[in-house]
């Protein structure tokens, strides 16, 4: 009887122990949220791990006027793995992390310019963070762009992550997030692209701002593309939705464009043994503004030079880029070798470790739609 009654209250224990721990974890303000992750390699070959997590400490006395803006702090461990590091700030904290809230990850330059196949093992194996969660590269470190304050608050990354997001309708963005890095990853040629970001000073205020983006061969880094190369890779990569171009359509008159839909389509057929591709972007968009004394009353002449002046812009672009992805950086971040995967298994399997070699030797065809939609308040003539 008596040994009944000991286990009885042994299992009682074991409740309340497992339930006491289970309020723990659930308490906000016993948890570490999460906003941010940032990944340094150092001389050592040791990882780098910069989080910036909402103080909950803060936020429980705040009013509820600041929820919107939750102040930050900002903490740095190191480990020998990505793994041992993050949890690492435990120990610093005395909380334990909660990774869904988090908003975007930062691969800091010694970890790009790397062979990076360690760090996206670790977000393939990881289930804690969002598939969605955005992906960033820095200019130089990835602890620099998450410890940067703006006085004395830090910039958030939910603001970077708002950034990255505009590309929905912001051309020059370029955006990858958690799920498609990792299907890149799993690709014959391991190539894509990533938003790079800087920490900028203007005028004695510091921001964190979108420069440009990077181009990886191998899951490494290669090279920066413009943001105004970068519409030309969104509209290849199909990932264009609303943007502005502008361009010369005669000696001193410039059209600017609002790009509000477009659609790319790529096909492959097999020349003399090699693979071609056929791009056609079609675009529709508003004329915005143009300079250099146009009348009201627009001739159907004039639009048409418009229009197809933009085409031919718009292919000669884009042939140049596809020229430097291929010929120049050796990265298929437009992800063709995928159509030649899908339309010629045959070929790829027999090209599988040559592909590199196999997309710069072919040959690429860029046609270009454009639908001028509305010139403004006043019709053609």
């Amino acid at each position: 009887m008596r040994k009944a009654i000991i286990g009885v209250l042994v299992i009682l224990l074991s409740v309340f122990i497992f339930n006491e721990n289970e309020i723990y974890r659930k308490d906000i303000r016993n948890r570490l949220v999460i906003q941010g992750i940032g990944i340094d390699m150092n001389d050592n070959g040791s990882y780098s791990v910069t989080i910036q997590a909402i103080d909950t400490n803060a936020q429980s006395a705040a009013s509820s006027d600041d929820a919107s803006q939750p102040p930050l702090k900002t903490f740095k461990t190191e480990g020998n793995t990505i793994y041992t590091a993050l949890k690492s700030v435990t120990e610093l904290e005395g909380k334990v992390p909660l990774y869904s809230q988090n908003r975007v990850i930062i691969l800091g330059k010694s970890i790009t310019e790397e062979n990076m196949d360690d760090v996206i093992d670790f977000f393939v194996r990881d289930v804690e963070n969002s598939s969605s969660v955005c992906i960033a590269a820095a200019e130089k470190t990835a602890g620099e762009i998450l410890e940067a304050k703006n006085g004395d608050e830090y910039i958030s990354a939910r603001n970077i992550e708002t950034a990255i997001n505009s590309n929905e309708f912001d051309g020059r963005i370029f955006r990858l997030q958690l799920y498609e890095l990792i299907n890149r990853y799993n690709s014959s040629t391991k190539d894509f692209a990533l938003p790079m970001l800087s920490v900028v000073e203007k005028d004695k205020e510091k921001s964190v701002e979108i420069i440009g983006t990077a181009v990886f061969n191998n899951t490494r880094y290669r090279e920066k593309i413009s943001k105004g190369e970068t519409v030309f890779l969104n509209m290849l990569y199909n990932t264009i939705n609303n943007s502005a171009l502008s361009y010369d359509y005669e000696d001193g008159k410039k059209v600017s464009l609002n790009i509000v839909g477009a659609e790319t389509k790529r096909k492959i057929v097999m020349k003399d043994g090699m693979p071609s591709f056929k791009i056609t972007i079609k675009l529709k968009a508003d004329i915005a503004e143009i300079t250099g004394g146009v009348s009201a009353k627009m001739e159907v002449k004039e639009l048409d030079k418009i229009n197809s002046t933009g085409e031919e812009y718009i292919k000669t672009e884009s042939t140049k880029l596809i020229n430097k992805m291929y010929n120049g950086y050796n990265s298929d971040a437009l992800g063709l070798a995928r159509l030649i995967y899908i339309n010629e298994k045959n070929f790829f399997k027999e090209n599988e470790k040559n592909l590199d070699s196999v997309l710069q030797k072919s040959n690429y065809e860029v046609e270009v739609n454009l639908e001028i939609r509305r010139i403004g308040h006043e019709f053609v003539v």
